[in-house]
């Protein structure tokens, strides 16, 4: 039994009042009832889900919103006191029926033939999986010699209007509601709750059970070579899915990504690949008449478009895969354009290769290899494997601008220096800018002046010192390396945000050689800096990165030992620093018991201390 008092106990005071709030400003959508738990959306900062379960006890609440504190949100008091004002209060429970056998046959006997008749029918009329089950298992079994018969004669079929129309207004009723997605599923509560793919798949059946009965007339009239009227279904197809622009409900907004006559007709071509359709197409000989009498089909359809749509492309190229096929639809195709689009482009190129026309398939590449870049490499390759450089490089040069992102690395890849040392080395210099390659700059540095050098490296130098974060400063430090001007690596040192920026031990090794001094002078007040502002394992990690980096030079050894010694000393209430410095064998440290103490330090040591400590003072 459910009350007020039960959804009073259920809710904090905070998510009672604001519940009662959503439900006098009439938030809560339609409630629907199914045995004893109630649905419904309620509008918040977004619409939520939610539903209440009534049991002797009390009752049950789920909600989708993201509330997790004391008690049940706003949004299941909203959709409690809905019920109790519906359905008044209390609210009882339904007695739930005997389902067993005996009890079902008992209510078998005891209910008219007529009501039987009119449950069967609409649970049937709603179930698809159930009709399809309940046809199959009805259906006599058809004789052998059966198989090979017709569907049906051709002038019995419907039109291409009619198939469209049919196909349009079933696709255009359906509903994507909780109701209609949970008749596809035994576990819909799993995908309600995680709104991805799962929910698109349930959708895809429902649309799959509107598409199945026209891919099995393409399939059984391609079987027995009606290829026309196969093709006259699949026009109608294509342009009721094209015309159902929206289901009638979409509460999910399952299609809004790409759209609903996408998401039909990639329903529909699965379909016809699972019938075998595809694999029939590709491998069935027609003949000449009937092909003949396809392709008038399709671009007579299409006429006032000039050629039928790129959805077809496959499909021609299917049935164009003989040069007497190819034949009759080459004209066709440049009766069409120019322009031609992407697709009706590689539809010509694959007729050119059917007629082993190759003046016709360079012309087409040629034409077209500005809008796709995937042709543009084919004939690159073309004229790569037929050794043809000039009209390679005039390509090269035409388009390099255009795909810059894409050609770099073919003419990389494909061409030398010798070939065309400029657009070689405008290929190198984007890559090396890029990838910040040494290896690509060691190349470069030969074919530039001094200037140009100067130019590149200040660029690059600039570029590392205003990134934020996860960027490495090794290129612009080996730059001033390989340009001479390691005097500078200190101030590009300093520069760096070293708690995010990678590759910092690295930088710290080439900035010591020239001057290790006041290297380990920014080393010492970094770290003094990062301990003040932050804390953790990975701070107290960089940390020690930094001064192992600075342990490689024997000259800077024993005040970085001093320091360390220092750190451990200092920060004596931060378990992990000292960890790490023991870790990494920076402190010299004893084991007593459960617990470390340093070693004594040595006369050395001390004056090693004062010198820590003037150089601190600076």
């Amino acid at each position: 039994m459910f009350t007020r008092q039960n959804l009073k106990a259920a809710a904090n005071t905070t998510s009672y009042e604001r519940g009662q709030q959503y439900f006098k400003r009439g938030y809560v959508g339609k409630i629907s009832r199914e045995n004893n738990t109630f649905k419904a959306r309620v509008e918040g900062s977004e619409r939520y889900k939610v539903r209440l379960t009534v049991d002797r006890t009390g009752a049950t609440y789920r909600c989708n919103c993201p509330y997790d504190y004391d008690g049940i949100c706003k949004h299941a008091v909203a959709l409690g006191l809905a019920v109790l004002q519906k359905f008044g209060s209390p609210v009882e429970p339904l007695p739930m029926p005997d389902t067993s056998e005996q009890a079902l046959l008992q209510a078998l006997l005891d209910t008219p033939v007529t009501t039987q008749l009119a449950f069967l029918t609409n649970l049937l009329r709603t179930e698809p999986r159930l009709r399809e089950q309940f046809l199959l298992h009805l259906a006599p079994a058809a004789p052998a010699a059966a198989s090979s018969a017709p569907v049906a004669a051709p002038e019995e079929l419907t039109t291409i209007e009619e198939v469209s129309t049919e196909v349009y207004e079933a696709l255009a009723d359906l509903v994507f509601d909780d109701d209609a997605l949970s008749e596809h599923t035994d576990y819909y509560g799993e995908y309600l709750h995680d709104e991805g793919d799962g929910m698109l798949e349930l959708a895809d059946e429902i649309i799959c059970d509107v598409l199945k009965p026209f891919a099995r007339f393409v399939a059984d009239h391609l079987a027995h070579g009606r290829l026309t009227r196969a093709l006259e279904y699949w026009i109608g197809v294509y342009e009721g899915a094209t015309a159902a622009t929206d289901p009638a409900a979409d509460d999910y907004s399952l299609f809004s990504y790409e759209g609903y006559p996408a998401r039909v007709l990639d329903c529909w071509d699965r379909l016809l690949n699972e019938s075998g359709v595809d694999a029939r197409l590709k491998t069935t000989d027609f003949g000449d008449a009937k092909t003949e009498a396809a392709l008038t089909l399709l671009f007579d359809r299409y006429a006032q478009q000039g050629s039928p749509p790129d959805y077809f492309a496959d499909l021609l190229a299917d049935l164009t895969r003989t040069p007497a096929a190819a034949a009759r639809l080459r004209p066709r195709l440049e009766a069409a354009g120019p322009p031609l689009s992407p697709d009706q482009a590689h539809l010509l190129l694959h007729t050119a290769e059917a007629l082993a026309d190759d003046a016709l398939w360079r012309r087409t590449a040629e034409a077209h290899a500005g809008q796709d870049f995937g042709l543009l490499q084919r004939l690159l390759d073309h004229y790569r494997q037929h050794d043809d450089r000039p009209n390679l490089l005039r390509l090269l040069r035409q388009y390099r601008e255009q795909f810059s992102h894409r050609l770099d690395p073919y003419i990389l890849e494909h061409l030398t220096l010798a070939d065309d040392e400029s657009l070689y080395l405008t290929a190198l210099e984007q890559r090396c800018r890029s990838t910040q390659s040494l290896a690509d700059y060691e190349q470069l540095r030969p074919h530039w002046s001094v200037a140009q050098r100067r130019q590149f490296v200040d660029e690059q130098v600039e570029r590392q010192r205003k990134a934020w974060g996860g960027s490495n400063p090794l290129f612009g430090a080996g730059l001033l390396v390989a340009e001479n001007r390691a005097p500078e690596l200190l101030a590009y040192l300093l520069a760096q945000q070293w708690l995010s920026s990678g590759g910092v031990p690295e930088l710290l090794a080439l900035t010591a050689r020239p001057q290790p001094e006041a290297t380990f002078d920014a080393v010492m007040e970094r770290t003094e800096q990062a301990l003040a502002s932050s804390r953790g394992r990975d701070v107290y990690q960089r940390i020690t990165s930094w001064l192992l980096a600075l342990n490689e030079f024997e000259a800077l050894r024993p005040g970085i030992a001093l320091f360390a010694t220092h750190l451990y000393t200092e920060y004596s209430k931060l378990n992990a620093l000292r960890e790490e410095l023991r870790a990494a064998k920076l402190v010299k440290t004893e084991r007593f018991g459960k617990t470390y103490r340093l070693v004594p330090p040595t006369p050395e040591d001390d004056e090693l201390r004062e010198l820590l400590r003037d150089r601190k003072k600076r």
